[in-house]
């Protein structure tokens, strides 16, 4: 199955498809802009997908550090290792890729992991953390968060 979505990581999904065949019937007829911000992705039907997972969490697209969550959870399902050294490594990549700073980059994560955590279906939220309790509960740090959520993906 393959998933055609706007963003630089493919934050708002435009189209599937089913197969590569009809995907490519698409671009024959109605080819994308290649300097356009658009993403191809193969996804599998059984999995959830990061952008799936952050959803259900209610970080939604609009939320500045909802983008940067999913590029930090992405990394970090390639390389678990960039966790340990998130502060040195993880938030100048993705503020390089953005074109900001490290400090903007950890905020806004931090922020949309505040607000999710508050505004989260709890159900949703046990099942990914495992944990039990209302918004009263303490969030997860930065870290605990993005590991959390590549340990439910894997």
């Amino acid at each position: 199955m393959f998933q055609i979505s706007e963003g630089i990581k493919g934050v708002h999904i435009i189209g599937v498809f089913e197969n590569r065949e009809s995907l490519d019937r698409l671009l024959s007829t109605c080819p994308i802009n290649p300097r356009s911000r658009y993403v191809l992705m193969e996804v599998g039907l059984d999995r959830e997908t990061v952008q799936d997972v952050l959803a259900g969490l209610g970080i939604s697209g609009t939320l500045a550090g909802a983008q940067y969550l999913h590029d930090a959870v992405t990394i970090a399902m390639d390389d678990f290792e960039m966790i340990e050294r998130i502060t040195k490594l993880m938030y100048p990549r993705i503020a390089k890729m953005h074109g900001t700073t490290a400090t903007r980059v950890e905020r806004a994560i931090r922020v949309a992991i505040e607000k999710s955590w508050n505004e989260a279906d709890p159900e949703y939220r046990k099942k990914v953390f495992g944990m039990i309790g209302g918004p009263k509960q303490e969030r997860p740090t930065n870290t605990e968060y993005i590991a959390t959520i590549v340990r439910y993906l894997k």
